[in-house]
């Protein structure tokens, strides 16, 4: 990724970018915790939504740490990168559409559980065609605007999207 800045000796790198990934995951898994907390009947269903943005976090973490490239070609010699990352891709989409279809079906304890849902969904399909990135897609997803690519800026959409239908749904749990 462009401008990274290396940070230590041991290798971990980190740019505008993942900085802006980290602060709309951990912050919108922060947010679905807590409407967890503030209404008990409902949850198991935000507290998944708050494991979605988790494992979102996990990805970026684990893009800082370990280049991905690296990790699979080592770890798989002879196989196609490419078919490992549609792989990947595929399991992102399908955490996306799990999401989405539990929150649906949730949706009738809470108003707020389908949007949240569609939020998390956007974002795990987000990483899924971020993985794969091939030809224009890529082009697209990792042009900069500022310091900061359009992913990054995907990314915080969806977490200021996040924290808001959390903060919105508090509100209408402790206003009954």
């Amino acid at each position: 990724m462009a401008a990274a800045r290396r940070l230590g000796g041991d290798g971990v790198q980190i740019n505008w970018t993942l900085v802006a990934g980290l602060a709309a995951f951990s912050l919108a898994a922060a947010a679905n915790w807590d409407v967890g907390t503030a209404a008990p009947r409902q949850r198991g269903s935000w507290r998944t939504l708050a494991f979605v943005h988790l494992a979102l976090l996990a990805e970026l973490v684990g893009t800082i740490r370990f280049n991905a490239v690296a990790v699979i070609d080592a770890a798989l010699p002879g196989v196609a990168r490419h078919a490992v990352q549609a792989g990947l891709a595929a399991a992102m989409l399908l955490v996306a559409v799990g999401a989405a279809i539990a929150m649906f079906r949730a949706g009738r304890q809470s108003s707020w559980l389908v949007p949240a849902g569609m939020v998390a969904g956007a974002a795990a399909a987000l990483f899924g065609a971020e993985m794969l990135s091939v030809g224009p897609v890529g082009a697209v997803l990792y042009r900069p605007i500022g310091p900061v690519m359009l992913i990054g800026w995907l990314w915080l959409a969806c977490g200021a999207a996040a924290v808001t239908i959390a903060i919105l749904a508090v509100r209408s749990v402790r206003t009954r």
